[in-house]
C-alpha cells in the first residue's frame, strides 16, 4: 500500500505536460521492446528517432534530467520489461520531441570472459540514464557508427 502511496504521490508531483510524456514513455516501451525483437536495432531506430521538425536542439539540462526520471519510470511500471536499449531509444525520442540534444550512446565490455552490451543516453555528455561511470565500464562505439544507413544487403 506504501508503494501505491508514494507512485500516486510521484505523479501529482508531475505537470500536466510531464504525466503526458509519462503517458507516451508508457506505450512507447513496450511497442519498443517487442519492435527490438521483431524488427531489428536499425528499424526500430530509423521508427522512433525519425529527425522532428522542431526547433533546432537546445541545452537544457534540468528538464533532459526530468524526462530521464519519467522514463525511468514509465519504465518501473511497464507490462513488459524494457532492455537498456528499448529505454534508452524512448528517452532519445522524448528529448528530440522536446528539441533537446540527445545522443544514443552503445558500449561492450566484456567482464569475466563475458561479452555484455549497454546502451544509454547522454545530453551533451551527460549520462542521464545511468552512473557517469558507464564509459569507464564499458567501451563506447564511435557516435558516427550508430548513424551509418544499413545498405540493402545489411540486416
Amino acid at each position: 500500500m506504501a508503494k501505491l502511496s508514494r507512485s500516486w504521490h510521484t505523479f501529482r508531483a508531475f505537470t500536466w505536460a510531464q504525466r503526458g510524456q509519462l503517458a507516451q514513455a508508457w506505450l512507447l516501451l513496450p511497442l519498443a521492446a517487442v519492435g527490438l525483437r521483431l524488427l531489428g536495432f536499425r528499424r526500430m531506430k530509423a521508427l522512433l528517432l525519425r529527425p522532428a521538425a522542431a526547433a533546432p536542439a537546445r541545452d537544457d539540462l534540468p528538464v533532459a534530467q526530468t524526462v530521464a526520471r519519467i522514463v525511468h519510470s514509465a519504465a518501473r511500471r511497464s507490462p513488459v520489461p524494457a532492455s537498456c536499449l528499448a529505454r534508452s531509444l524512448v528517452l532519445c525520442r522524448l528529448l528530440r520531441r522536446q528539441g533537446l540534444f540527445a545522443d544514443l550512446r552503445i558500449g561492450v565490455a566484456k567482464p569475466n570472459g563475458r561479452f555484455e552490451a549497454h546502451a544509454w543516453v547522454e545530453h551533451l555528455g551527460v549520462v542521464l540514464n545511468d552512473g557517469q561511470d558507464v564509459e569507464r565500464r564499458f567501451a563506447a562505439f564511435d557516435r558516427a557508427e550508430l548513424l551509418v544507413e544499413p545498405t540493402p544487403w545489411s540486416f
